[in-house]
């Protein structure tokens, strides 16, 4: 018999079986990690091109929209929040988003499916791209798409990034031509985590009336949280209001959290259906121990006048301060500070973040503290908050659409915050006639390091930080309970991603009043006769130092000053007192010596040092030329030798004269005065860049950082070590760069989003 014949044609069915015969595709197991891996990086939030959010399944059905949610609007649009305002494919279809999987009427293709294949026929990448400011199309049928590939043909997907590999694109193919387009989602919550959210939604339904306010307060500031109970299980969840008490969830949508619900209504945890990603994961634990401490500071204390639901009018509920007066403010504030660096986050990574308008209103880098509970005088005296509270209003009040009147009311902000700055510094004196000192600060939750946190502003997007990282930064806040409750309602819960424009700068004008507020109280432990001087240098220019109103007291700080240098001693002091840790690589001693750059490095030591070395002033040439906005944040990879590798953040912390102008932040900028901080492991959400550089070119690789020359020489060196959009390996770094994230964190992990990723891409790696 001929063996070989039989042989082959075995092979052959073999071969035709695995190939040909799958009919069923699993969403999860087979296009889900795809969409993950390859689209999600730039298609997962309100900044996701097209509102094509692809990180769930009904992101994917949903589909891709025209409406641009950052266009500048004189009316509020409807929000399109996905799960919350509509739920069905036929719901989003009355809202205008229009399908992308769809096929054509004449032909098997679809949008999504004509765009990747349009990127396996022309892979290369030319030019720039910025999927957040680009002239997206968003084709809307086959005859725009045509239209856009034929003067585009070079901007497929993934848009300005390499092809998924053909296996990739032959499952996705199939999958969409297939037509068959259904979730095998399962139900993947534990029995403890069952039994825990059924503890807490006990809690949140109680119909007992101080329960009642208690569990409106909660849900109002952790309506964002990604809610977890056990780290190990990787199940996030999210606190919602929902029309049914128990089985399934019917979000109850409304604009902002404090919007009134006028229905029965009851709070549920949900699970969030959506690939994590890191720019909105802001982790809060719930534990019996929460529990707990929510029946503590909530449900038995006695409070301040009998327990009544408080009016859902947005001209009052906007302010927690007068919505919330009945629980004692100690209560509230021993809340916030508790999960401190959650909350601040929430400044950070909330939609208001999107966009340098909305950023340029902080410095690149600065430390927050705060006051102690015990200390703040808006908790010790009971008539401090109700005295104020009309001069302690926030502009959110006005709703999603502010008219022109209500617009300019940023005069009688101004006016406002004179009265307020003056009445407390009278009740200050009062309380402490000797002034402020160190004891008056928060020392933090134990094992926690959150009594300092640190804030990186990275262009267009920021993030916040437990410890203090970096040298001693221009500007620092101290923040009381009225500060901290306002900011989260002016820039969290108060703030409308679809609201108009005005609604908008109406919340970036308060920002300004209230970063002052942190300034000024910072300086309050300086001798009053330098901190005019301090607050000057922070806003250089006339218009900004007339933009940015000043009230400084004249009580003296009770701290024993040894030397003119009240910053640099003022730091020194609160750390040894808070017992905070100096950044090992960044924190430059007074008495610290340069180092050379080494011809060989054989240890991690030496790597830090000299990484040490090229954070001082003007100790980089590289970043006084590259001073766009997509050139703030690099991931570095050092290879080692022994095989082991070595991960670091470059952070490029951009000098302002003054952030007091909403306009023209070039005009503002110093490139002369900017500095690098260098922090092990990953900071941020959005990479400029990736690096890779092997031990044995460190010096090669330190030299351009130092000394960078802008010649074609030097800018072909550096291809040598960053990883452009346009690399042939692009997918292979970014998986290797996630994958670490993921090792080193797995509790904050979320995927990166690439949208800010250098734009230019060069494709003479072939």
């Amino acid at each position: 018999m001929n063996y070989t014949k039989y042989f082959f044609f075995f092979l052959f069915l073999l071969f035709q079986t695995t190939i040909f015969a799958k009919d069923e595709f699993s969403f999860s197991k087979d296009i889900k990690p795809i969409l993950d891996n390859r689209c999600v990086t730039c298609h997962s939030c309100y900044n996701s091109p097209c509102q094509l959010k692809l990180s769930s399944f009904e992101g994917l059905i949903r589909g891709a929209s025209k409406e641009n949610i950052y266009a500048n609007r004189l009316s509020a649009i409807e929000p399109s929040r996905l799960f919350v305002d509509a739920t069905t494919e036929e719901q989003w279809r009355e809202k205008d988003f229009f399908s992308v999987t769809k096929t054509f009427e004449d032909s098997s293709n679809s949008i999504m499916l004509e765009l990747l294949e349009q990127k396996q026929k022309n892979p290369i990448n030319k030019g720039d791209y910025s999927p957040e400011t680009d002239e997206l199309a968003c084709v809307q049928n086959e005859t725009e798409l045509k239209e856009y590939l034929e003067k585009n043909p070079h901007k497929a997907m993934p848009y300005g990034f390499p092809a998924i590999s053909k296996k990739e694109h032959e499952l996705l193919s199939s999958w969409l031509k297939a037509g068959k387009l259904v979730d095998d989602k399962k139900d993947k919550i534990t029995v403890f985590e069952k039994k825990q959210i059924k503890k807490f939604e006990d809690f949140f339904n109680n119909k007992a009336i101080k329960y009642q306010v208690t569990a409106r307060y909660i849900y109002e500031h952790l309506f964002l949280a990604h809610l977890y109970f056990d780290k190990n299980s990787r199940n996030f969840f999210e606190l919602v209001r929902s029309r049914t008490k128990t089985g399934v969830i019917e979000v109850i949508p409304t604009r902002f959290p404090y919007s009134e619900v006028k229905e029965p209504f009851y709070y549920r945890i949900k699970p969030i259906e959506s690939t994590i990603v890191h720019k909105t994961h802001m982790v809060y634990e719930l534990n019996d121990k929460k529990l707990k401490r929510y029946e503590e500071l909530f449900i038995k204390n006695k409070w301040l006048e009998k327990p009544y639901m408080p009016p859902f009018d947005t001209k009052i509920s906007a302010n927690a301060l007068k919505t919330f007066k009945q629980i004692p403010a100690k209560s509230r504030y021993e809340f916030l500070l508790d999960d401190i660096h959650y909350f601040i986050m929430t400044y950070i990574r909330g939609p208001v973040c999107k966009g340098q308008i909305a950023l340029n209103v902080i410095n690149d880098h600065f430390w927050i503290m705060f006051m102690d509970p015990n200390s703040d005088l808006a908790i010790r005296d009971e008539k401090y908050l109700n005295d104020n509270l009309v001069n302690l209003s926030i502009p959110n009040k006005y709703g999603q659409t502010p008219d022109l009147l209500e617009t300019f009311t940023i005069v009688k902000n101004y006016q406002q915050a004179q009265i307020y700055f003056n009445n407390k510094n009278k009740i200050y004196k009062e309380y402490y006639p000797k002034g402020v000192s160190l004891d008056h600060l928060w020392k933090g939750n134990k094992n926690s390091k959150d009594s300092i946190l640190t804030i990186y502003r990275h262009f267009d997007s920021a993030s916040v930080h437990k410890g203090a990282l970096g040298n001693i930064p221009k500007t620092m806040w101290v923040i009381d309970y009225p500060l901290l409750e306002r900011l989260y309602y002016s820039l969290v819960a108060g703030f409308d991603i679809f609201g108009s424009t005005s609604h908008q700068f109406l919340v970036r004008k308060h920002m300004d009043r209230l970063r002052i507020e942190g300034e000024t109280n910072f300086l309050e432990f300086f001798p009053t006769e330098v901190r005019r001087e301090y607050f000057n240098s922070w806003y250089k220019g006339w218009l900004a130092q007339r933009l940015s109103f000043y009230v400084p007291s004249e009580n003296e700080p009770n701290i024993n000053y040894k030397t003119k240098d009240y910053k640099e001693e003022f730091v020194d002091k609160l750390f040894k007192k808070l017992k905070i840790s100096k950044d090992r690589i960044n924190f430059i001693d007074k008495d610290y010596v340069a180092v050379k750059i080494l011809e060989n490095y054989s240890t991690k030591e030496q790597i830090e040092e000299t990484f040490k070395t090229l954070t001082l002033p003007n100790n980089s040439k590289f970043i006084q030329y590259h001073t766009d906005d997509k050139t703030n944040l690099a991931y570095i990879r050092v290879e080692l030798e022994n095989g082991q590798d070595l991960i670091y953040t470059m952070v490029i912390n951009r000098w302002h004269d003054n952030v007091a102008l909403m306009f023209n932040e070039d005009s503002r900028l110093n490139p002369k005065k900017d500095r690098i901080n260098f922090i092990e492991g990953f900071i941020g959400s959005y990479p400029n860049i990736f690096v890779k550089v092997k031990q044995k070119d460190l010096k090669e690789f330190f030299t351009i950082i130092y000394d960078y020359q802008d010649t074609k020489e030097e800018k072909e060196k550096i291809l040598k070590y960053v990883i452009n959009r346009a690399h042939p390996n692009f997918w292979e770094e970014y998986d290797w760069f996630t994958k670490k994230f993921e090792e080193q964190d797995k509790l904050h992990f979320g995927l990166f989003d690439l949208n800010r990723y250098h734009i230019k891409a060069i494709d003479n790696f072939r």
